[in-house]
């Protein structure tokens, strides 16, 4: 399991705000800090929980983790970030995190819900923390200083839940997050209100958050390259990039027999067709809100011989015509 490398940049600068010098603490937990410039470097989970543990300890700060969130940034999650900051609205901002979550940590997932009044974002990193409160806190206070950096100073969400219990002094968590608080909640959980999640943001631009989640895309197809499905997508959309794919040419290019690297697809209960067409839905959809490329563009960039292929594959994944998922972007 890893993290992130550029990530513990935030944590790197929030020790200098406390006078710590940090690059002996990293270095004491084999973490090389040129490792938090390196894009395509990951750190060892447990490396990263004992250095943010050591940290907090030799801050004496008991707010540590909220104030974490002044030192994070959407750029220290690289493409992913930039991505956040281009979304159209927080319910996209959302969407987006919740999907490539394990460009952050592997496990990380995002669960995304809502009724007519509220939008909820919970939050479970599915691994055990040395610190769970400072790890919640973090986690809470990062997202709704995101929310304010896309949305606006004033914004507020309608609710905070946490699952440790309620700290002796909670001033500061009050001033934060400016909003209730529960404690010994079932989850981590932040609430919002729907009119918020929906508001068009004004610092939009669809293409460049377009661009930065196909960047996200190739990043997660490319990290695990020991994976033969992770290969075998990033294959897929190295083809489709250069215009077209097949399932022999994808084999070659992973340096096997189109027959072995079926049989290595099956052991993973999947195929090339199945990859092919996951791959295909996922940059549909960035593709899909991208107004500066037309619909006969997108099927050639997607590997269709004819834009009317792409139309009936596309109407089988979503239900909808592409022109009509396009006429839906805001």
């Amino acid at each position: 399991m890893s993290v992130f490398a550029p990530a513990l940049g935030a944590l790197w600068r929030q020790l200098e705000g406390y006078g710590i010098d940090p690059e002996p603490l990293f270095r004491e937990e084999g973490i090389e800090p040129g490792a938090l410039f390196d894009a395509g470097a990951r750190v060892p989970t447990d490396r990263y929980q004992h250095l943010a543990v050591r940290a907090a300890a030799l801050s004496g700060d008991p707010y540590f983790g909220l104030r974490g969130a002044e030192y994070f940034r959407p750029a220290h999650l690289g493409a992913l970030g930039f991505a956040w900051l281009a979304s159209s609205s927080l319910r996209t901002a959302f969407e987006r995190l919740s999907r490539y979550a394990r460009v952050i940590q592997e496990k990380l997932t995002i669960d995304l819900s809502e009724d007519k009044d509220f939008f909820y974002v919970r939050i479970d990193p599915q691994i055990p923390a040395l610190n769970t409160k400072f790890r919640e806190e973090g986690q809470l206070a990062a997202l709704v200083k995101f929310c304010r950096i896309i949305d606006s100073r004033e914004f507020s969400p309608a609710k905070a839940c946490f699952r440790h219990e309620q700290p002796r002094e909670t001033a500061y968590h009050y001033e934060l997050f400016r909003c209730p608080l529960e404690f010994g909640a079932p989850d981590t959980m932040l609430v919002l209100d729907i009119e918020d999640v929906d508001k068009r943001l004004t610092g939009s631009n669809d293409q460049l958050a377009e661009l930065n989640e196909h960047i996200v895309v190739k990043y997660l197809a490319h990290s695990a390259r020991n994976d033969i499905v992770n290969r075998a997508k990033a294959a897929i959309i190295d083809g489709l990039a250069s215009g077209s794919v097949n399932e022999t040419m994808i084999a070659e290019g992973l340096h096997m027999t189109p027959r072995n690297l079926h049989r290595k697809l099956q052991k993973e209960d999947t195929s090339f067709k199945l990859l092919l067409t996951e791959v295909r839905q996922e940059l549909a959809h960035q593709y899909i809100q991208d107004r500066s490329k037309t619909l006969t563009e997108i099927s050639y960039l997607l590997g269709f011989s004819e834009a009317s292929s792409f139309s009936r594959a596309y109407k089988n994944w979503t239900g909808q015509a592409p022109s009509e998922a396009r006429q839906d972007v805001a």
